[in-house]
């Protein structure tokens, strides 16, 4: 197969997996990141307006598209156009073995590759091992993509210095390089904070804000948790036979995906680390079973896009503002006009709901912390904030989402304490179907 045809095999069955096959992921954390995005555009200023607890490289180049075309569209299409890139490099180091990657993706329903700042982070990861495998010496340019990786996700970014150190601790100058090329991104980074006023949400939502984040989230015996364990083990075996090869010892350095959550969707990027560091270990030397597994590949995704069909049978998003080309579950969708409809009744109100994020960026709504309404997603002692910052508002129709309040589930991140602040201490008004309204004078 020739190269540009493979890649744009690669580009169209990506592209069709966000478009038409992973349609169940547009809510949740792909939203989140495009509204993030579009906030940007529209000049808003992370952590100082708005929440995010993670480094911000990923929806800065993701708001590139969106100066063009402010639509959901243009993330998918950018999102797809960055895994076709991040599979040049893959097949540049491990050749048609990269197939098998790309099956183990799909296996697990595409949340390896969903488009948040963890791909981010493990686009990086990708670029990083092949400059080390085929551009060793080019130091600056190796320091330069981890101070990006750093600025993609900084709990898993951080861990990426490790290597060098262990590698090269008795090569000053050559750390010194590597050291000067992270410095370079990160203080442009910095500087950029420092101008927009924003240095401290940044190191209260991203750092201090940790502490709150993982009390309120961790669940460290899940199943995830014991098999990426198990994975672990397996790296360490590898990488303690193959001493002299780095790349195993950055690949060990994907379990930080892992952490605080252990939960599936983190288990199946962390996936994607094992996978790469076994790939050399899988003796296929026939050309037909590659062809195989690109075979499986499409299969299982149509197989999964009939399954949500008969399931959820999707609906075209077209009368949501910047959801217009988006498939999404009938029912929900259904919903979400009838709630957005209900919403555009009050003036001057706060929602506390999932939905709130997805009706603030169609109505061209400025998004704030109350859009990305989750559990140690406010920063230190950030349910304290959150309820002060609502003290704080006059004249204010408060509308909870009871749905997800009375959610039991152990992964629902939905905050509960500040929706019982609002229940015990303001006048309920108001209800409509899965949500209650109090008013705040």
């Amino acid at each position: 197969m020739k190269k540009w045809i493979r890649y744009l095999f690669i580009f169209i069955f990506v592209f069709c997996i966000y478009e038409f096959f992973g349609f169940s992921n547009t809510y949740g954390d792909p939203l989140n990141n495009y509204a993030f995005s579009h906030a940007i555009v529209n000049g808003q200023i992370p952590y100082l307006d708005f929440n995010i607890i993670s480094t911000p490289l990923y929806v800065f180049v993701m708001s590139l598209g969106l100066f063009i075309f402010d639509n959901y569209l243009m993330f998918v299409i950018e999102q797809s156009i960055l895994v076709t890139i991040m599979f040049y490099f893959l097949f540049e180091m491990y050749g048609k073995k990269t197939y098998i990657l790309l099956l183990c993706i799909c296996l697990f329903n595409f949340l390896g590759i969903n488009a948040t700042y963890n791909f981010m982070a493990l686009f990086m990861l990708i670029v990083l091992l092949y400059l080390e495998k085929k551009y060793p010496d080019k130091d600056y340019l190796i320091g330069f993509v981890i101070g990006c990786a750093i600025l993609s996700k900084h709990t898993f970014g951080l861990f990426l210095i490790i290597p060098s150190i262990i590698y090269y601790f008795r090569d000053f100058k050559k750390l010194l390089r590597r050291a000067v090329g992270v410095v370079v991104p990160c203080t442009i980074f910095l500087i950029y904070l420092l101008w927009n006023d924003a240095l401290y949400p940044f190191i209260d939502l991203c750092f201090l804000g940790l502490l709150d984040f993982s009390s309120d989230n961790s669940r460290p015996f899940s199943l995830s948790f014991f098999f990426s364990i198990f994975l672990l083990i397996i790296q360490i075996i590898i990488t303690i036979k193959n001493k002299k090869d780095i790349h195993n010892c950055y690949l060990i350095m994907g379990f930080s995906f892992m952490i605080p959550l252990f939960d599936f969707h983190h288990f199946a990027i962390y996936s994607i680390c094992f996978v790469l560091q076994i790939l050399d270990f899988i003796p296929i030397k026939k050309n037909y079973y590659y062809g195989l597994i690109v075979f499986l590949s499409v299969l299982y995704s149509v197989l999964l896009f009939i399954s949500f069909c008969v399931l959820l049978k999707p609906v075209w998003a077209s009368d949501i503002l910047g959801f217009q080309y988006t498939l999404c579950a009938k029912e929900e969708y259904q919903k979400s006009i009838e709630y957005f409809e209900f919403f555009d009744q009050y003036d001057n109100k706060l929602i506390l709901s999932p939905n709130a994020m997805q009706y603030k960026t169609s109505r061209g709504e400025d998004i704030t912390y109350f859009d990305l309404f989750m559990d140690g997603n406010f920063g230190y002692h950030g349910d304290e904030k959150m309820i002060n910052k609502i003290k704080n508002m006059d004249d204010v129709y408060i509308i909870v989402n009871l749905v997800f309040y009375r959610n039991d589930n152990p992964y629902n991140q939905f905050n509960k304490a500040i929706v019982e602040y609002v229940m015990d201490s303001y006048k309920k008004v108001d209800s409509y179907e899965d949500f209650a309204i109090y008013y705040k004078n």
